[in-house]
């Protein structure tokens, strides 16, 4: 079960690595950088907040919820921003897609979903369909690199606690 003190600093190191990720140079960095440091960031704020409680011990599994709790919060908030930048923007990122792969991929076939993505975008501004692929792979990417993080975490404190 996870405990109430587990979300705020997920919520925290969850919304900061969304407002990190979708800045264009940086995001570059997200998985292999960012992601493990909010993770570590998260099970910090979270120790800090519960190690003088009586009977509290270091446990993988607190690391593990931190990380997962971070993948979905900054899945959530990540899809929502990059939508929202869609939207305000006169740019296409799938169509720009597109564009590359056919350029550096001449004979690679895009399959009907792809266009019909980008169509919409065109006419809508908006897609469900590459909202909720966004908001799955960030979840996917970030909680495993964020649990990473917050496992390095637990075994930096309890080398620091020995």
């Amino acid at each position: 079960m996870i405990k109430k003190e587990k979300f705020l600093p997920a919520l925290v190191s969850g919304f900061s690595l969304a407002v990190i990720s979708i800045v264009p140079i940086i995001q570059v960095a997200t998985c292999c950088l960012f992601a493990p440091l909010a993770g570590m960031i998260g099970f910090n704020m979270y120790y800090l907040q519960v190690k003088n409680r009586e009977g509290f011990k270091l446990k993988n599994s607190d690391g593990f919820h931190i990380g997962i709790l971070i993948g979905i919060i900054s899945g959530f908030f990540e899809s929502i921003f990059q939508t929202l930048l869609i939207m305000v923007s006169k740019e296409n990122p799938v169509y720009d897609s597109i564009i590359l792969i056919q350029k550096y991929l001449p004979d690679m076939y895009i399959p009907e979903t792809i266009w019909n993505i980008s169509k919409e975008i065109d006419e809508k501004r908006f897609s469900l369909i590459l909202t909720t692929t966004i908001f799955f792979n960030v979840f996917i990417v970030n909680s495993i690199f964020a649990t990473i993080g917050s496992m390095l975490s637990i075994s930096s404190l309890r080398k620091k606690l020995s």
